[in-house]
């Protein structure tokens, strides 16, 4: 079970004996969409959910890129006190995106990043159908998009996601404000920036997300960071829909991220 901490939008779980770890939600969603996964991971991990502006507990904050990497630094910042150790910090689609802001422009406090369904260049032609399903959900309005969105992932998640996802609320109003900011941002050029080990990862059925992978893979690439490409089963949601598959996913991308570690250390962040 998720605890809240004395800091508005973070949430905690696991023994601080366990491998710290950062975790950052989807859009419209928040830090318990992360309860399936955090009870696979215990008690091996000692986890930090963060609810990001405009989100969960954080849902009368304006979703900037300021308050998004503010946010993940205090949640880094949290899991370090905790445990005395840097956390891996760990994003799926918005989230992703957002922990890639992080790298580029946030502290040092993280051991490394895990990005998964977060390679798209966001203010490109890609990002099309997420700015056109951001105006169907306003032209819906915000509570039949709520009752549309609440219906969907009835049908599509396990119990225990659907539990978590509702028990921190969907965003009513987000979705385009989050869009309309992040199609600001330069996301290959984020990656670029980041001096901290990095697996990039991307889901077999998740064709979207594929298609300028390997543009983020090489801005990584180029700034001499270690880093990984992988292809992991399943869909967008599938830290939703296969919370199972997603710890194991989890698990395998923190010791790669531990084993690159070294290897920046000896570089300098530079091969």
């Amino acid at each position: 079970m998720l605890r809240q901490t004395q800091m508005p939008g973070l949430w905690t779980t696991g023994s601080d004996h366990g491998h710290p770890l950062v975790l950052v939600h989807g859009i419209r969603l928040s830090s318990h969409m992360w309860s399936a996964v955090a009870a696979r991971l215990a008690p091996d991990f000692r986890i930090t959910a963060c609810d990001l502006p405009g989100h969960g507990a954080l849902g009368e904050r304006p979703f900037t890129l300021e308050g998004v990497v503010g946010q993940i630094e205090a949640a880094v910042a949290e899991a370090t006190r905790a445990t005395g150790r840097r956390p891996v910090v760990a994003g799926t689609s918005l989230g992703a995106v957002s922990t890639l802001a992080y790298g580029a422009h946030g502290s040092d406090g993280a051991a490394g990043l895990f990005a998964h369904a977060g390679t798209i260049r966001t203010d490109g032609l890609l990002a099309v159908p997420h700015r056109t399903a951001a105006l169907v959900q306003r032209l819906m309005g915000e509570k039949r998009a709520f009752w549309l969105n609440r219906r969907v992932l009835r049908a599509k998640l396990p119990d225990d996601s659907f539990r978590g996802v509702m028990e921190g609320g969907l965003s009513r109003h987000v979705f385009g404000e989050a869009i309309a900011e992040v199609s600001r941002w330069d996301t290959p050029a984020m990656a670029g920036l980041t001096d901290v080990p990095v697996v990039l990862a991307n889901g077999l059925d998740d064709p979207l997300f594929r298609l300028q992978e390997r543009q983020f893979l090489h801005r990584v690439q180029a700034n001499g960071t270690p880093v990984r490409l992988v292809h992991v089963p399943g869909p967008h949601l599938l830290p939703l829909i296969e919370p199972d598959t997603f710890s194991r996913v989890l698990r395998r991308a923190h010791e790669e991220l531990s084993a690159m570690a070294p290897q920046a250390a000896n570089t300098g962040a530079a091969t």
